[in-house]
């Protein structure tokens, strides 16, 4: 296994969602590991077709595993979930759920789902790791603000025998400097890249 990669999923440069990523990195760092950033708005990545291609051809895996596999670039940003040590991302939150290019890539997942159910080794096999997820909304309010998009990750990341955490859930950031502006938030995201690397050894 390998560092932490850390996954922010705005589609907006230079936000909450990326500065909350630079925290959990240093997070790591500060706990002694490694950390990579991937912005998911760097990566070409198409919708699912559903056209059964990954039910149909249990032969092949990796990137072959799905009719798309060779022509965007979903598999790069699938890759790191194989050998990351632990797994964080950073997300906003738009109406209630998970921004659309995160998404899209989950969706894209369904080959992993299918491998998984089959107990095919290459995903059956992975070792048990934590996923932690911070999610970030501007709605200062909103009992299931945060419902749908945990239920998401914490069944799409459950395919590469990821467990999610409780995600780290901050409300009333709006602006792209407005998490900078809020110290506990910036102190309670650090402290999640340093315990998720703790607790990953």
């Amino acid at each position: 296994m390998t560092g932490a990669v850390i996954y922010t999923c705005s589609h907006r440069r230079g936000g909450n969602s990326d500065r909350a990523a630079a925290l959990l990195a240093e997070g790591v760092r500060d706990a002694g590991g490694a950390a990579e950033i991937l912005p998911l708005r760097d990566y070409e990545i198409q919708h699912c077709l559903a056209c059964g291609f990954c039910d149909k051809h249990t032969d092949k895996r990796d990137r072959d595993r799905c009719a798309l596999g060779r022509k965007d670039q979903a598999w790069e940003a699938f890759a790191p979930l194989f050998t990351a040590r632990t797994v964080l991302l950073a997300s906003p939150v738009y109406f209630y759920h998970l921004p659309s290019r995160l998404k899209a890539w989950i969706d894209r997942g369904q080959q992993f789902w299918t491998a998984r159910r089959g107990g095919e080794p290459w995903v059956a096999d992975l070792p048990e790791r934590a996923v932690r997820a911070v999610l970030v909304a501007g709605q200062p309010g909103g009992e299931k603000l945060f419902e749908g998009a945990r239920l998401t990750l914490k069944y799409f990341f459950r395919n590469f025998n990821l467990t999610l955490a409780d995600p780290l859930a901050l409300r009333g950031l709006d602006g792209p400097g407005d998490l900078r502006a809020r110290r506990e938030f910036e102190e309670a995201v650090a402290e999640l890249g340093r315990a998720a690397w703790r607790e990953s050894a």
